[in-house]
Formats: structure tokens, C-alpha cells, sequence
């Protein structure tokens, strides 16, 4: 009972960092982006660079929506380290229910 609750947990934080973090993620960017109007290259850069590389280089606002971005940064990036734990629960074969 125990496990398999556990089980469920990698599962839905797998759901959660895969589709939510993403999307989330990226639409705060897309916000930002469209509220500085930056130039095209910029724009590109920070929307599409992984690992919010371009977010942190251009955005140097100290307000409430980059604490939040940031908050979510860490909290999308645990959800994602628990999802790892389940594919290679998922990869190993571990059977142990």
C-alpha cells in the first residue's frame, strides 16, 4: 500500500514536471518577453534556451514574477527528480509490489 502510493507519487510528479513545468515555465517567459518588448534575437533567446539560461541572462528585474518564476524553477526541478526515481524504477524492471 505504502509502495504503490509512493509509486503514484513519481507518476503524477512525472505528469506534473513533463507537461505542467513546461508549459508554465514557458508561458512566464512569453509573458515577460512581451512586457519588455525586446528585440527578435533577444525574444528567441529567451523563450527558446534551455534551462531558462536566456531568462536569467536578460531579465535582471528584481519583482514579484521573477521570485515566483524562480520559486517554480525549484519546485518544477524536484517534481522532476522524483520523475527520474520512476523512470528508472520504470527502466530497471523493479517489480517489487
Amino acid at each position: 500500500m505504502i509502495f504503490s502510493t509512493l509509486v503514484l507519487i513519481f507518476i503524477y510528479a512525472f505528469w506534473i514536471s513533463l507537461i505542467g513545468g513546461t508549459l508554465t515555465l514557458f508561458g512566464f517567459r512569453l509573458y515577460f518577453v512581451l512586457n519588455k518588448r525586446f528585440e527578435i534575437k533577444k525574444t528567441l533567446y529567451i523563450l527558446l534556451m534551455p534551462c531558462s539560461i536566456g531568462f536569467y541572462q536578460h531579465i535582471t528585474d528584481k519583482n514579484a514574477l521573477t521570485k515566483i518564476y524562480r520559486v517554480l524553477v525549484v519546485l518544477f526541478f524536484i517534481a522532476m527528480f522524483l520523475a527520474s526515481i520512476f523512470v528508472l524504477y520504470m527502466h530497471l524492471n523493479l517489480d517489487l509490489i
